[in-house]
């Protein structure tokens, strides 16, 4: 039997196993594994990872809606520069102006992502409105194929008091959904800021001294309190800190569904980089703060035995403000991320490749309700990367592909990168060049089905 596009020769890495064999593909679909499959396209992948094409199911793009300063990518330069990391899929956000309906914001975030991503995308809607009357509404964004919703106990133009927080999870829960949560105690942050600004001590030198990880462990666990008593699943994003970790490994020991996210600044920096020069210190002023070495190694110690179980990016660079003028923090990283934790997890023996695979494809498709995604088995989207283990690439503007001038991983080497990038049998990325059709993402509605019964 031959088939449209045979993949021949590459060293499969799934979550479970790796092992050599050719994949087939047609129809948009991994038709086939074996070996000694026939194509009437073939590609050679001797040598080389076969992945699932990975999955950011936090990333931040231009959203005229946004409440914060607007991020510098659009959907046609952040989904260009995913696919050149080997990511297949992000997952944006959708978000109402508070009064406004949750609906018609979410459908003019599709109508603006529509024809304008590289590769296929989903949405999370937050809810920053604690009016009753925007739960009402929760039935029909289901529909719409949107299950999960951010929740934020952090910043005074997202926040959502606890009462409100409690009533939008038991609403989520009710169908089945996925509550996401920013985990920070806002109100003792602002407190301690206070303080030491009376006295003079402010910028990032202070960042992580105003927020400090019990402001997020304490967050975390009434945040998994108010989810218990909803009976809703929920995610924990950008846990930070030792204290984070501790959180969720003890509700999972209780039989709680929680799952918790690491991103790759928490993974690669420490709180040094507040030393670095002030436009950089700037930049890295995000929330949670990045830590010291102590809570980063627990932060891979908790991916490792899976008390952490996705690895994101939260992407949301910014443009470059001059000198003396405020410069809004951001994270310039859905590119760079399988490669990061490749070289710094993998390679450094933190991680299995299984394991990489698992958090970075495979994991999340689970999390997310995306049952098509993130394997490699027939009957799954033709979603691939063919990534070089060998392959050294310097980070910086020149080598990346975000819309801002900088790099947040500027001058790192990474040992390990993608070379070809295909997105439902269609390739994107080869050889450096992108080679495919700008507008061909589509939306992905999402559920929690059978595939997805792990949740």
């Amino acid at each position: 039997m031959s088939y449209d596009f045979v993949i021949k020769n590459g060293r499969l890495v799934t979550a479970e196993t790796t092992f050599v064999a050719d994949v087939a593909i047609g129809d948009e679909q991994i038709q086939a594994i074996g070996v000694g499959l026939r194509g009437e396209r073939e590609m050679d992948a001797t040598g080389l990872y076969v992945l699932p094409g990975a999955i950011d199911g936090h990333v931040h793009l231009t959203d005229e809606n946004s409440a914060s300063v607007r991020t510098a990518d659009s959907f046609v330069t952040g989904s260009q520069a995913a696919a050149f990391g080997g990511v297949t899929t992000v997952i944006d956000f959708a978000e109402s102006q508070p009064g406004l309906s949750l609906v018609a914001a979410l459908q003019q975030r599709q109508e603006d992502a529509d024809g304008h991503t590289a590769i296929d995308y989903s949405l999370h809607l937050n809810l920053r409105d604690p009016d009753p009357a925007r739960l009402n509404e929760i039935s029909a964004v289901f529909e719409q194929g949107v299950p999960s919703f951010k929740f934020f106990m952090a910043w005074q133009a997202y926040r959502l008091p606890d009462f409100a927080l409690l009533r939008a999870m038991e609403a989520v829960a009710a169908h089945n959904g996925l509550a996401v949560i920013h985990a920070e105690n806002e109100d003792v942050i602002q407190e301690l800021q206070q303080r030491f600004a009376r006295k003079g001590l402010t910028g990032p030198r202070w960042h992580t001294t105003v927020c400090p990880p019990v402001t997020e462990s304490e967050a975390i666990h009434r945040a998994l309190a108010y989810a218990r008593l909803a009976g809703a699943r929920v995610l924990i994003y950008h846990v930070s800190s030792q204290d984070g970790v501790r959180e969720i490994t003890r509700a999972k020991q209780l039989g709680q569904v929680v799952y918790g996210e690491a991103c790759v600044q928490y993974l690669v920096y420490t709180d040094d980089v507040y030393q670095a020069d002030e436009w950089t210190a700037k930049a890295m002023m995000i929330r949670p703060p990045i830590r010291d070495a102590t809570h980063q190694q627990a932060l891979w110690y908790g991916l490792a035995d899976g008390s952490l179980d996705i690895i994101s990016t939260d992407h949301n660079p910014r443009l470059r403000r001059p000198a003396g003028q405020h410069q809004p923090p951001g994270i310039a990283g859905v590119e760079t991320r399988l490669s990061l934790v490749h070289t710094f997890g993998v390679r450094r023996g933190r991680l299995s490749l299984e394991r990489w695979v698992e958090l970075c494809c495979t994991r999340p498709a689970h999390v997310f309700g995306l049952s098509r995604k993130g394997r490699v088995a027939p009957g799954y989207d033709a979603d691939i990367v063919l990534f070089d283990p060998t392959k050294e690439v310097t980070f910086s503007p020149q080598t990346l592909h975000s819309a801002v001038d900088y790099s947040s991983y500027d001058g790192i080497t990474v040992t390990g990168f993608p070379v070809v990038t295909i997105s439902r049998g269609t390739i994107l990325v080869e050889n450096g060049a992108f080679i495919g059709p700008g507008g061909g993402g589509r939306f992905v509605a999402r559920s929690y089905d059978d595939r997805n019964n792990d949740l």
